[in-house]
């Protein structure tokens, strides 16, 4: 008996999931729905484990043809109200913007942290936030971001959890950030495969900070103060780093095929290169750089305006 009530428990919620993603797909397919809809199925997995104990109880309660009926009732209404959701819901695979921002008050330093999945990141330094700290806009698909400040420490976080089921479509992230000049920074960021540009002439800087996956840096440095740490973990790397003529920096890179360019000087080894600028050992003032990854591409100059 258990097994015959089993059967036809299985013979009504999978042909029932079936419709509804077949159903789904025939809307996409024809033009009804945008394919960025499919995102809003994966919203529904719970309905699977209400229908399946909704199923159990009327099987349980109600016996016979008025049970079976019961039950493909129960399928029924969750195919039609799924349908209705992916047709309604907001799009999560539609591009969206969120702006954000936040008062300086009397913070002297403060720290940014971003934890994205594959991303575009532009930071920048600016003068013109009036009394707030930061100025965010970001452009994305999929989960909504969060942004916190932590105003007591400034402590500033930019996240965004990553799809579970990447095959419905790419998962967007775009972010244009801008820091007040007003204080001084440190920045780090956590992503996937993310192009990096980094425009922090106007900044002071306390560290920089960059663990990925493969990306591309572009980073434009000002004036130091102090020996400022700046660290790139990733595995296949490309990194461009500026700054201003006569500021002293080292650069150390580490990894499989290393190639480094630095003012000037060129060197191809496998496991390691570095450069020191003359007088960086006792300078106070200055850029230690460490770029750490498998295949890595470094070039340092002083193109950064002064």
């Amino acid at each position: 008996m258990a097994t015959s009530s089993g059967n036809r428990y299985r013979g009504l919620v999978w042909p029932g999931l079936l419709i509804l993603v077949g159903a789904v797909a025939f809307l996409v397919n024809t033009g009804v729905l945008s394919s960025d809809r499919l995102y809003a199925l994966l919203n529904l997995w719970p309905l699977i484990l209400i229908v399946i104990g909704l199923e159990l109880i009327v099987r349980r309660a109600v016996q016979g043809a008025q049970g079976e009926l019961a039950s493909w009732l129960i399928v029924l209404v969750a195919v039609v109200g799924a349908l209705a959701y992916v047709a309604v819901a907001p799009n999560p695979g539609g591009t969206q913007t969120l702006d954000a921002s936040g008062p300086a008050g009397s913070l002297s330093q403060a720290s940014v942290e971003i934890d994205v999945g594959a991303a575009t990141i532009n930071v920048s330094g600016s003068d013109a936030l009036g009394a707030d700290l930061y100025h965010a806009h970001i452009e994305y698909s999929g989960p909504k971001p969060e942004v916190s400040l932590d105003q007591g420490t400034g402590d500033l976080r930019i996240s965004q959890s990553s799809q579970n089921f990447v095959f419905f479509g790419n998962q967007r992230f775009v972010l244009n950030l801008e820091l007040s000049s007003g204080v001084s920074w440190a920045i780090s960021t956590n992503s996937g495969a993310a192009t990096n540009t980094l425009n922090l002439g106007r900044l002071g800087l306390r560290s920089i900070e960059v663990n990925t996956g493969a990306s591309r840096e572009e980073i434009t440095l000002g004036s130091p103060s102090g020996i400022v740490p700046v660290t790139i973990n990733g595995g296949a790397l490309t990194v461009h780093v500026h700054r201003p003529s006569g500021t002293a920096a080292s650069v150390t890179v580490s990894g499989g095929g290393v190639s480094l360019d630095a003012d000037g000087r060129q060197s191809h080894a496998f496991g390691g290169a570095s450069y020191e600028s003359p007088g960086f050992s006792s300078a106070t003032d200055g850029y230690r750089i460490e770029v750490n990854g498998g295949a890595c591409t470094v070039t340092l100059d002083t193109s950064a305006p002064g």
